[in-house]
């Protein structure tokens, strides 16, 4: 589990997460960016192994 912090369309930082529910890894997620927003990351990725949780900001219809 893993949340990808974006800087222009590439990823710029790795965090690993704590394992739980898609909702809290979610939430986690959002905690990591909002604390280090302030490191010019403009959106970020949430991922269970291969599976993408969240995307922020949202891309389009097929985002999930």
């Amino acid at each position: 589990m893993r949340c990808y912090l974006m800087r222009g369309g590439h990823i710029a930082a790795v965090v690993l997460l704590i394992p739980g529910k898609d909702e809290a890894l979610i939430d986690q997620g959002k905690l990591i960016f909002h604390e280090r927003h302030a490191d010019a990351f403009d959106g970020f990725e949430v991922w269970d192994g291969v599976r993408r949780l969240h995307v922020h900001p949202t891309e389009g219809p097929n985002s999930s």
